[in-house]
């Protein structure tokens, strides 16, 4: 009797964690929709991207139960960036999530994160109104999974393109979306011969917001 009364309470135990965590996903489908679709202007502020990063990677250790190892190359000289803190560590949670995801399973799997100043890093902004601006601060996100289809490459930030069976493809659209209000910038890259995928975001420092 005790073994099947003990086999009930683990069976309702399942269950209800089971049904935790599907509410728990919806909440955050539904959260993550209100994002997209949000369009006012972020708060931007100075910010120290490091400890931006570091955030973001204690958050996800918090809810990944087997977390890989990260390789981690900063450049300590980095200067703070302008844009706003609590939507760049849900972009770095976004991206470094995929980049979890995409070994399944391997052994061999290697995720790294690197920042530097690119001396060189401009881009011209097509979106608002055609201003030059400076986005000299990279961050790079890397993994050597299997990368990403060609035939959903041009339409990857684009809601509801996923390659993840239990994916609902919000992800990178709000990656692109949060990035855009932050007038910077993510590009993404496939190295076939390194094996290798890279998503870079592209950010203005705190003391060149003016445009040239």
């Amino acid at each position: 009797h005790l073994s099947i009364r003990r086999q009930r309470q683990m069976c309702i135990r399942d269950r209800t964690e089971l049904i935790v965590n599907e509410v728990d996903r919806i909440a955050r489908l539904l959260d993550q929709m209100q994002k997209l679709g949000r369009s006012e202007r972020p708060e931007l502020a100075p910010a120290n991207i490091h400890l931006l990063i570091e955030r973001a990677i204690r958050s996800l250790r918090a809810a990944t139960r087997a977390m890989p190892g990260i390789s981690i190359n900063y450049d300590p000289s980095l200067p703070d960036v302008y844009i706003d803190a609590d939507g760049m560590v849900q972009v770095l949670i976004n991206l470094l999530q995929n980049a979890i995801d995409a070994p399944h399973g391997r052994l061999d799997g290697v995720i790294g994160i690197s920042t530097r100043y690119v001396m060189s890093g401009a881009l011209r902004d097509t979106d608002i109104d055609r201003r030059a601006i400076k986005l000299p601060v990279e961050i790079a996100i890397s993994d050597n999974g299997a990368g990403v289809p060609d035939h959903i490459v041009d339409e990857l930030f684009s809601p509801f393109v996923t390659t993840k069976r239990e994916g609902q493809g919000l992800g990178l659209a709000i990656v692109r979306k949060l990035v855009q209000q932050m007038n910077s910038r993510v590009l993404f890259e496939r190295d076939h011969a390194l094996g290798q995928t890279t998503f870079r975001l592209l950010l203005p420092v705190a003391s060149g917001k003016a445009s040239e």
